[in-house]
């Protein structure tokens, strides 16, 4: 059976009130206080009121120009003064770390309240889970797709893990997972299909809201339902495993907190993380097997070369392309050189692409539809 992999970006999941990268900066500053949960309100104003005067004072940016900003010019020369041990201008290189981690808060606090706020189940992402699961239920002996994520929002997570029936299969991140609560039953893809089960594989390149690392044993620590990157922030928490292997030493948590797996828009993302390195690489095999990729929601921005680069080295010659967007990013003239569509020209060079702009949401209705005939 031939394989498909799904790449779906930011775009897959707008419509369900989650952020695109350009609006984070402008979403961080249009929540009202008063909308924050009492758990991290005072903590997300301490957090905003820093990163706008960072904005203003050290960035030397107008108030009102703050939504124009690209985040990688905000975490691509933080990244490089805090590896080279640098100043960036006012701020020495310990409170650039700090400063860091609390735009990372930020982001976190402002995506959690977006997605907590927003309730609606009858939506295309449930319509195309409900399409794998039933691909994978009527062959589950073979490996017919899967899924590329470069988003952090856990949507089409926990709709996937909602429809996995009578918990005959798994969501399998394609690395090495540990329970983050001992009561739930996640457990990783290879275990499951040891015990007869089936996996649906999501390989999420950027990390996920559900992820907290351990920085000592390197577990990685997953739930679902729950967006529990925060908790790096609100009641910080240790990795039970090491607090019980290393109860005796003197340290109160053995140097095991646990914190959030997300990789932040910059030029220098740190991808060196064990588990991630095991995603990526497997993403890279799945590309590889692949006969057809079709991008969802995904405009394939320079900026993110990484993913530039793990597909150019693996993609079949053969390979079917499908691009689908929205009408907004459809090109204002045939020779627009700074269009999605041209981008995705002139990567695949020879391939076979296809162009879809009537958004993700119709794309899906018509694949779900197809199926069903």
């Amino acid at each position: 059976m031939q394989k498909t992999v799904y790449v779906i970006g930011a775009g897959f999941s707008k419509s369900v009130n989650a952020p695109l990268q350009s609006e984070l900066i402008k979403d961080i500053f249009e929540i009202r206080d008063y909308e924050l949960s009492r758990d991290y309100r005072q903590l997300y104003i301490q957090y905003r009121n820093d990163f706008e005067r960072f904005l203003s004072d050290t960035m030397f940016i107008d108030r009102n120009s703050f939504n124009t900003i690209n985040l990688e010019d905000i975490y691509t020369p933080l990244d490089r003064c805090i590896i080279d041990n640098m100043s960036f201008r006012n701020i020495p290189p310990k409170d650039l770390i700090d400063l860091r981690q609390k735009i990372n808060g930020l982001i976190i606090i402002m995506i959690k309240h977006k997605l907590d706020n927003f309730h609606c189940r009858d939506n295309h992402i449930e319509k195309f889970t409900d399409y794998l699961i039933k691909l994978r239920e009527e062959h589950k002996s073979s490996d017919s797709f899967a899924i590329i994520s470069t988003n952090w929002d856990i949507i089409l997570d926990n709709s996937l893990n909602r429809r996995i029936a009578n918990n005959e299969g798994v969501v399998d991140y394609c690395c090495y997972t540990t329970p983050y609560d001992e009561s739930n039953d996640v457990m990783p893809g290879l275990l499951a299909l040891g015990r007869g089960k089936y996996n649906v594989k999501l390989l999420k390149l950027h990390g996920s809201m559900n992820w907290l690392n351990c920085k000592r044993c390197q577990r990685l620590f997953v739930t679902f339902f729950k967006k529990i990157a925060i908790n790096e922030y609100v009641n910080r928490p240790i990795c039970r495993i090491c607090e019980h292997n290393f109860h005796n030493e003197k340290t109160s948590d053995g140097g095991s907190t646990l914190s959030s797996q997300l990789i932040m828009p910059t030029f220098l993302k740190d991808l060196n993380n064990v588990q991630l390195k095991l995603i990526w690489q497997n993403a890279g095999i799945e590309i590889s097997e692949a006969s057809k990729i079709i991008f969802m929601g995904y405009s394939f921005p320079t900026a993110d070369f990484e993913l530039r680069q793990l597909l150019a080295r693996n993609v079949r010659h053969s390979a079917n392309i499908e691009v689908v967007l929205c009408s907004l990013d459809k090109p204002i003239s045939d020779n627009y050189v700074n269009s999605s569509e041209n981008r995705f020209k002139s990567f695949f060079g020879k391939r076979d692409i296809k162009f879809h702009y009537d958004g993700v949401e119709k794309y899906i209705e018509k694949l779900t539809t197809a199926n069903k005939r």
